[in-house]
């Protein structure tokens, strides 16, 4: 478990789940760590770990299936099942859970352009999901 993570209520963090800084699991949220268990046939041999990485937010009784990674600032809604990776800031919810949109690294959901309302960051699409766009406007280094 990394550093500033937050565990709500009635959570239980399993052998096989690695929770990177800044971590949020709301109330009552789920992980799995054998894909199918059985009470009498022991498969600890057989656990998939889980991965969520840097930022991500899982709501509140939603359940994710071992052996999916969670991606940087994602954020699956409350009682979304997810049971496969999600993309960096990706918006997750359902059963079971798809993207259907894009969150902000503030938590605020993105515009249709990847632009946030509430801190101004714009985003572009990457391989990873979307990342943050820098602004043109910066001040540029000066090499010496």
């Amino acid at each position: 478990m990394g550093q500033q993570c937050k565990i709500q209520n009635n959570v239980s963090v399993y052998k096989g789940v690695t929770l990177e800084d800044g971590v949020f699991c709301g109330p009552s949220m789920v992980f799995t760590n054998i894909y199918n268990p059985r009470a009498e046939i022991r498969k600890m041999d057989q656990l998939r770990p889980t991965l969520v990485k840097k930022g991500a937010t899982l709501g509140a009784n939603c359940t994710i299936v071992c052996g999916a990674t969670i991606g940087r600032y994602a954020f699956v809604g409350a009682g979304a099942v997810v049971n496969r990776n999600v993309s960096d800031h990706a918006l997750v919810v359902g059963n079971p859970g798809r993207r259907i949109g894009w969150v902000c690294e503030c938590g605020e959901r993105l515009t249709d352009d990847l632009e946030c309302l509430a801190c101004d960051k714009s985003y572009e699409k990457c391989d990873s999901g979307i990342k943050e766009k820098f602004s043109h406007t910066e001040p540029q280094r000066t090499q010496r």
